[in-house]
């Protein structure tokens, strides 16, 4: 018996080449990422793209007749089964015997998959669209396992499925529903086709190009999220002001997001001691310890960054771990960059590093020195690393900014007088242009807006920048009509229902719940629609706790801070924080422990690379370049060997204490003695550094030794690298708001085309263009429902409608026949019928037919495609 077929050759052939070969090119290129992640594999994945193609085209060519699939497909399981089965348990030896029975499971299950997408692209409208669909499921697997994201690889791994997607649907209906009986098929396809692949690529370049900035905004988020997750336990919905790296120290973050949720925890982070008072010289007066200052918002993910670009750069941003024990590293352009020249100080700072990064810098503003000091041995165990600092202070900073804890006297004093002084800036006249336009540059939009015409009624009575300042603050510290704050403290403010609505404005104008980060962004805001340049600083709040020990600060996770600093002409950037305190913090203080006190002064520190070692006598010789000896500077072209003991020196890298085992050749240190045997050593005016090591008795007794880092190409400066960051749960859902967008459009197309027929209806009024749309209008809406012509003369075909449906659609198919085939015009009165009748027949079909069943039929989308494959079949015309 021979099998019919349901495919011509003709047929068949389109369908391997327009169908088969983008989909074995896609394979290969699935396949490939596949081969990257899995190791069963063993990156083959040309072979592999042969099993899947071998299968693909021998379905394409064995479903052209009509065989069923179920039961072809279950044989065909069936056998491989068996043969995998049989090559498990051959004797040949067991681990041959294991490698074929894996390369035979490898093959069958692509020659099985490239079999069942044969058939589906060959015959099953339902895989025909459920196949790029999980395709695209596919590429967002990959690409969540990718760690390096950037939009433009967001872009290029996308580009291709989403390509193949929208061409393979098009084509896989062009070709299923095409005639084959009609002349030059061949030619027919291939306009079609090439016709659609312009269409694709343009379609796809918008998409793409509209999709950009949510590609970014996934760029800007991955990083960010994940170390969140990964540092604090938190989830997507999660933020924090630090960051948790792989060695378990902790950064502060590159940028902060108005999330629903602030992660925060106890750990210590940091001890520092400043040296920075009242004018008693006996009341301490704490300074917040700055990290970053975030000057760009991202409005894509609603985030504040730092900014590479930021004019007037005066953060001081050394790595610690790069510069010798003792040896400092200075940046004078910082003090120029603060536009600093009244009532301004040196103030120094020791900051003892605990769980802190020994990458990070952390020092109250403006800092321009960084000089690494030992650890004293007694609390090796607790401080990893420490270094002092130096800053150009303002008299006017203080941690007491605006609101004033306790009620104190003193403060609320210490306060009215900074604010006096600065109630002299009445303008911005003489600062740069370009200065003020970076640091008052805000979104234009009605949300930020509605910001700006807040900040206008707030301070509509207040004259000066800080009185503006002020009057911002008493907003923050007002009170409802029942005599409650208006705004509250919450590390769980929550978000808008709406993804893409302002969180600030949510926060401003509904909640009225937030911490830190949402009350600084809501104060820059304001500040700058107001013309006031400011910026938000991110690092440490400091709390003053101790009565034991002042001066000295314990500084903890949950203290990580965002405030915001205001620049005010010649006094340059001054701290404001306008968070409402946290009520629970203040009434849970962290206890203070015993700071690092006694620390000596070393006679001599000697900066060089290890030129040989002796483990066994505890010997080493440094080849020295840089020198301290008595506090001065010494620096010699030429390295100078000398011997050290270091039989008594504790050794220490920035993770903390190691043994003389981790010295090793050529590696660079620093050594320092604070032997009382060089006290009495004296140099000369014009002693060098071999000069100097003339005089000393060797070998030199060594009490101190730091394993200094390799130094990175550039120190880190504020947003000299910008973390990339990119979001798992925001990429998928661009996918599938795109694929569920595709899918609508697809079935909303035969409304949308009903509807241009009726449109054009509606609007035609010359005598060829009105028979024929309404023709075409009715025709497609009938066709829709159900009603086909099929092998039967028009007139026939409109008499049973009239009889199904108790219209008159016989009248006007006869007068449509006579005016297509003769060359007779229409009277005025016949015109003049034909708007009216297609108005009453339309009413009484939808009269005739239930409203379900009109919306089912018009999701039916072979029907569609059915229309426009032959005019022939799918329409009153008979040709």
């Amino acid at each position: 018996m021979q099998v019919s077929r349901i495919h011509s050759k003709t047929k068949v052939f389109a369908q391997l080449l327009c169908l088969g070969l983008p989909t074995l090119l896609l394979a290969g290129y699935f396949l490939r990422f596949a081969n990257n992640f899995y190791t069963i594999l063993e990156n083959d994945f040309i072979k592999q793209t042969i099993y899947f193609g071998v299968g693909l085209v021998a379905a394409f060519i064995f479903y052209a007749y009509r065989f069923r699939f179920v039961t072809t497909t279950l044989v065909l399981f069936l056998v491989f089964s068996t043969i995998h089965f049989i090559l498990q348990r051959l004797a040949f030896g067991e681990f041959n015997a294991f490698f074929a029975s894996v390369h035979f499971l490898i093959f069958s299950i692509l020659f099985l998959f490239g079999w069942i997408t044969g058939y589906g692209l060959s015959r099953s409208i339902f895989y025909t669209i459920a196949w790029p669909v999980f395709l695209c499921g596919i590429q967002i697997f990959f690409v969540g396992k990718t760690t390096d994201i950037t939009a433009t690889k967001l872009i290029i791994a996308f580009a291709p499925v989403l390509f193949y997607t929208l061409f393979i649907i098009y084509t896989a209906m062009l070709i299923r529903n095409v005639d084959e009986d009609k002349q030059k098929l061949k030619w027919f396809i291939s306009g079609r086709v090439l016709g659609f692949l312009l269409l694709v690529c343009l379609a796809l370049a918008g998409i793409l190009y509209y999709f950009q900035p949510q590609f970014k905004a996934i760029e800007k988020e991955w990083t960010a999220r994940a170390k969140a997750k990964e540092g604090k336990g938190g989830g997507q919905s999660q933020t924090s002001m630090t960051t948790t790296n792989k060695d378990g120290s902790v950064s502060n973050a590159n940028s902060t997001s108005l999330t629903s949720s602030l992660s925060k925890n106890q750990k210590l982070i940091f001890v520092a001691r400043l040296d920075n008072y009242f004018p008693d010289s006996i009341t301490p007066n704490p300074l917040y310890f700055t990290s970053s200052y975030y000057t760009k918002f991202d409005t894509a993910i609603q985030a504040f960054e730092i900014d590479p670009k930021m004019p007037d750069n005066d953060l001081f941003k050394p790595d610690p771990s790069t510069i010798p024990l003792y040896f400092a590293r200075t940046d004078s352009t910082v003090i120029k960059n603060s536009h600093a020249t009244k009532d301004r100080k040196i103030v120094q700072a020791e900051v003892y590093a605990v769980l802190l990064s020994p990458n990070e810098f952390i020092a109250p503003a403006t800092a321009f020195y960084c000089q690494p000091i030992p650890v004293p041995p007694a609390f090796k165990d607790v401080y990893k690393s420490a270094y002092r600092a130096k800053m150009w202070v303002s008299d006017l900073n203080s941690a007491y900014f605006i609101y004033n804890p306790a009620n104190n006297p003193a403060l609320e004093d210490f306060q009215q007088e900074r604010f006096e002084r600065l109630r002299s800036v009445t303008s911005y006249a003489g600062v740069p242009k370009s200065f003020l336009d970076y640091y008052t540059d805000m979104p234009s939009d009605p949300d930020y807006d509605s910001i700006r015409t807040l900040a206008t009624t707030l301070t509509q009575h207040a004259h000066t920048p800080i009185d503006k300042v002020l009057a911002i603050r008493d907003y923050f510290l007002s009170k409802d009509e029942f005599g409650q704050p208006l705004f509250a403290y919450s590390d769980n403010p929550g978000i808008p229902g709406l993804p893409s609505a302002s969180k600030l404005n949510y926060f401003l104008f509904q909640n009225r719940k937030g911490y830190c980060a949402y009350y600084a962004g809501a104060t820059l805001f304001m500040l700058r629609a107001l013309h006031i340049p400011s910026r938000v600083a991110a690092g440490y709040l400091t709390v003053d706790r101790s009565s034991k020990n002042p001066g000295w600060y314990w500084f903890y996770q949950n203290q990580s801070h965002a405030w915001v600093q205001v620049f005010f002409p010649g006094y340059g950037w001054i701290d404001f924080d306008t968070t409402i305190p946290d009520v629970n913090t203040q009434q849970s203080p962290q206890p203070d422990g015993t700071p690092p006190l006694n620390m000596q002064q070393p006679f001599l520190v000697a900066d060089g690379n290890i030129q040989s070692i002796d483990t066994t006598k505890k010997l080493l010789t440094l080849s020295v370049n840089k020198l301290l000896f008595h506090d001065k500077d010494y620096a010699s072209p030429v390295s100078v060997p000398i011997l050290l003991d270091i039989s008594l020196a504790t050794i220490s890298r920035d993770t903390g204490v190691v043994n003389i085992q981790a010295l090793q050749r050529n590696m660079h240190i620093t050594a320092a003695s604070y032997a009382e045997a060089l006290k009495n050593s004296m140099a000369a005016p014009n002693d060098s550094i071999a000069g100097i090591f003339s005089k000393l008795n060797k070998p030199v007794p060594i009490d101190e030794i730091k394993i200094v880092v390799a130094a990175a190409k550039n120190d880190k400066t504020a947003g000299e690298t910008v973390e990339k960051k990119s979001g798992k749960l925001n990429l998928l859902k661009i996918a599938i708001i795109f694929l569920l967008a595709c899918l609508l459009v697809l079935l909303l197309s035969p409304s949308l085309i009903w509807q241009y027929y009726h449109t054009k209806v509606r609007t035609s009024t010359t005598h060829p263009e009105q028979p024929f749309f309404v023709h075409r209008a009715l025709s497609f809406y009938l066709h829709q429902l159900g009603y086909q012509r099929k092998a039967i003369s028009p007139h026939s075909f409109a008499t049973k409608l009239d009889e199904a449906l108790d219209t008159n659609i016989t009248s006007f198919s006869d007068l449509y026949q006579k005016w297509k085939y003769s060359n007779t015009r229409l009277s005025d009165a016949e015109f003049n019928s034909i708007k009216p009748f297609y108005e009453q027949s339309i009413q009484q079909i939808k009269r005739k037919i239930p409203l379900k069943k009109r919306i089912l039929a018009f999701i039916h989308i072979n029907r569609t495609f059915h229309y426009f494959k032959n005019p022939k079949i799918s329409s009153y015309e008979s040709e």
